[in-house]
């Protein structure tokens, strides 16, 4: 399925649900408990209609996937899929140290493990109490068990930025994959009285810093592995991405489409606005009617997103 800009959509984020047990800066607080939007049978719907249209990498998201009880069932549901050929997860790898060998006998090949520091401190204060040596464990069980490990790090000026070079030898260590994100500042205030307002830190200026540290080898894009701009450690089969969604927008290049936890398409992260995909299935909708409703959320993606086009964005809300 190609969009009017000539993108061609291969790849589902899926939010399972929009709870979470951490309490990150750059996301809102999350709400109380509250029954799951989805069903497990809506899930496996979705996916298999989105499966039709050519998607073939599916990565589930939240909040916290980990914390939905049928979370391995799901996993399983959606890897059996006809035409999806990868399963993959974003978590905080809270619960990996009990569930990663569940999920990757039910199908999940790589997990995203969200760690923006390795400093304890900076660890509770930027997760508001969040626990490192949980999310630790998380990551060895899911190399023990076999799921390729990759690290996803928020870089936030003023606060984690100097623990660029240590994170890249701390995943070297271990064989893990590792990727800096830039801080998107999705709503006014966001951290302040904790470091003060944080600044996003251009990708380039992380390069620079771990250039005098180690040679980077480019590597060609991948469209499957999403927009990171990649790099191996020379040396090693250790690979450091950068997504740079504030100094240098990757539009152009964007090949995938979100479910949210409310079981809408959302076009794009932050512009381009949602279709109800739940509902019509709740009314009776047929797969083709339902494809229909995919092929218009793609092409209501724009060319290029307008960060606060829509003010404040609840990033556990979207599935971020």
């Amino acid at each position: 399925m190609i969009d009017r800009y000539g993108r061609e959509f291969t790849y589902l984020r899926l939010s399972v649900t929009d709870r979470c047990n951490l309490y990150c800066l750059y996301c809102k607080v999350p709400e109380l408990p509250r029954p799951e939007r989805l069903q497990t049978s809506e899930i496996l719907r979705i996916v298999r209609v989105a499966a039709s249209l050519g998607v073939r990498k599916l990565r589930l998201t939240g909040g916290e996937p980990t914390l939905r009880s049928d979370i391995v069932e799901i996993t399983h549901a959606v890897a059996t899929v006809p035409g999806i050929r990868e399963v993959v997860m974003t978590s905080n790898g809270l619960t990996l140290d009990r569930l990663a060998a569940p999920l990757r006998d039910a199908g999940l090949g790589r997990v995203n493990i969200s760690c923006d520091s390795l400093d304890e401190e900076t660890f509770r204060k930027v997760t508001k109490g969040g626990q490192l040596r949980r999310v630790l464990d998380g990551m060895e069980a899911s190399r023990r068990a076999g799921i390729q490990v990759k690290i996803n790090c928020v870089i936030l000026g003023g606060c984690n930025d100097h623990e660029v070079v240590p994170m890249v030898r701390f995943a070297v260590e271990r064989g893990f994959e590792i990727r800096f994100i830039e801080y998107m500042p999705m709503h006014s205030g966001e951290g302040e009285g904790m470091f003060g307002s944080p600044q996003t830190v251009p990708s380039a200026v992380l390069r620079e810093a771990l250039s005098a540290h180690f040679e980077l080898e480019r590597l060609p894009a991948d469209t499957t592995d999403g927009p990171a701009e990649t790099f191996r450690i020379a040396g090693t089969q250790v690979k450091v991405g950068f997504i740079s969604a504030m100094s240098s927008p990757f539009c152009e290049s964007c090949n995938r489409l979100r479910i949210t936890p409310e079981g809408k398409i959302r076009s794009c992260l932050l512009t381009g606005g949602e279709v109800d995909l739940v509902a019509s299935i709740r009314r009776g909708a047929s797969d083709a009617e339902l494809a229909d409703l995919f092929r218009q959320a793609n092409d209501t993606k724009p060319p290029v997103y307008q960060l606060h086009q829509l003010g404040a964005v609840d990033m556990r809300a979207i599935g971020g």
